[in-house]
């Protein structure tokens, strides 16, 4: 199949470097919208529209498609750094300007089926796929594929799964209750310690038992409990755990057996308890047929096992048949490291597997 010329791949890179040099965070990218919004307007004939904080480039064949139509997609956001900034560490500059490749190959083309080219914030968060997965049904979408790169893994090489390429993840917050006391005077107070140890201790033991499997685990990422006043004795303790699986039900199984327990401990040591959760994600659940069709288009090769950090794509196939898969990045740093940035010449490996599934 006809790829980018130079000129073509000229403007993608150049594109991916204007939008490295403007990283923005979850919910605040604005001006790599308007970056988005300018290259297809200057270089392409796509109508452009904005919808759920990301924005889209819609190509329509001349004349009444016969296939049916199809979906693709990138994340634009950056990540969030400690000290308030963003950088581009995950590589999300890179998958927006290969769609924008993509875009240039649909304006010279002009192949008889519509495709909507979705550019998708606050990947980061987990926020954005849901807000825009409404427009595969207004768009009668029948696919949808999407894309992430993979350093550690041959560079330019395509890998997908049959099921799960993505765990399913969640951060959780789990507040105990009682009453403080002075420390000289504990049995007047209610004291969270007893409800923590015994929950952080199942936990453990949860991990180490994996009565739902192996792909399914909780981690302690920390704990908080009072502060350091020695004439007081501790009201309140925080314990955070991110829940991960590599199937969506044994993640809510997970999910029950952490609430129900928790709950369990603050009742019997006279606690109130309050759960909050973020940064959720489900499984990336690849659908087989889409996957087989991906691997056959792509010459891509089947992962041996679903990788263990989260990607928000799945909202989008628990809406539409699809499949997300990875593409080899090489020998560079990992992911979400100061020292990563998504290699110019991946670009259009990353392309070149996009366009495939056209």
């Amino acid at each position: 199949m006809t790829q980018l010329t130079e000129c073509e791949l000229g403007l993608v890179k150049e594109i991916r470097q204007q939008l490295h040099r403007v990283p923005e965070p979850s919910g605040s990218e604005e001006k790599t919208k308007a970056l988005i919004r300018a290259f297809i307007t200057a270089h392409t004939g796509l109508s452009c529209f904005d919808y759920g904080g990301g924005t889209c480039g819609l190509y329509t064949p001349p004349e009444e498609a016969l296939e049916e139509a199809i979906c693709l997609r990138a994340d634009f956001d950056a990540v969030s750094l400690p000290e308030g900034d963003a950088a581009h560490l995950c590589g999300h500059d890179g998958h927006t300007a290969a769609l924008l490749g993509v875009a240039l190959f649909l304006e010279r083309t002009r192949p008889g089926r519509r495709v909507l080219l979705m550019f998708q914030p606050s990947e980061e968060t987990g926020e954005g796929a849901e807000a825009m997965a409404p427009l595969l049904k207004e768009y009668k979408i029948t696919r949808i594929y999407g894309c992430h790169n993979l350093p550690g893994f041959p560079f330019g090489r395509v890998f997908t799964s049959l099921d799960t390429f993505a765990c399913a993840s969640s951060g959780m917050t789990f507040a105990f209750t009682g009453k403080p006391a002075h420390a000289a005077y504990p049995e007047y107070g209610v004291s969270p310690a007893g409800a923590v140890a015994e929950f952080l201790a199942e936990v453990q033991a949860f991990n180490r038992e994996v009565p739902f499997g192996g792909g399914t685990f909780a981690t302690v990422v920390g704990c908080n409990m009072g502060q350091k006043a020695f004439g007081t004795a501790a009201e309140r303790a925080e314990v955070w755990i991110t829940m991960r699986s590599d199937t969506n039900d044994n993640f809510m199984k997970l999910k029950a057996f952490l609430n129900s327990r928790s709950e369990a401990y603050a009742q019997q040591n006279g606690l109130t308890l309050s759960v909050m959760e973020q940064d959720a994600f489900p499984a990336t659940e690849n659908d087989e047929t889409a996957a087989r069709e991906l691997l056959d288009r792509t010459g891509g090769e089947l992962l041996t096992e679903p990788m263990r950090w989260s990607e928000d794509f799945g909202h989008y196939l628990n809406a539409c048949r699809g499949a997300f898969f990875g593409i080899g990045a090489g020998a560079c740093p990992p992911l979400h490291t100061r020292e990563y940035e998504y290699p110019d010449e991946l670009l259009s490996h990353q392309i070149r597997a996009l366009i495939a599934l056209l």
